[in-house]
């Protein structure tokens, strides 16, 4: 699992993350994210495993990404602002 917590102006480009056992990716408290062409995968039983979870954040982008997990592809936690998402491929999990 990757966890940026009060980070700025990051960009997250072309990389795979595989299997993870919880979050496979967690923005919190973060402004000005790009995600860009990642690969994420968890089996489709497993729980807890959302692809990106977003919480108290804004100006995320999430483009031209695939996500397949046990659960949801992209969570929408409270706080978030300015949040786009685009070419996204999702399933077979809870979609977005």
């Amino acid at each position: 699992s990757l966890v940026f917590n009060d980070a700025k102006d990051i960009k997250l480009k072309g990389f795979t993350s595989l299997n993870s056992e919880l979050f496979n990716i967690v923005i919190d408290t973060s402004s000005n994210v790009q995600v860009d062409g990642l690969n994420i995968q968890s089996a489709a039983t497993s729980p807890n495993t959302d692809g990106i979870h977003v919480e108290q954040s804004s100006g995320v982008t999430i483009t031209n990404t695939y996500i397949k997990t046990g659960d949801d592809c992209i969570s929408i936690g409270q706080g978030t602002q300015n949040l786009w998402i685009e070419k996204v491929t999702c399933g077979p999990g809870h979609g977005i």
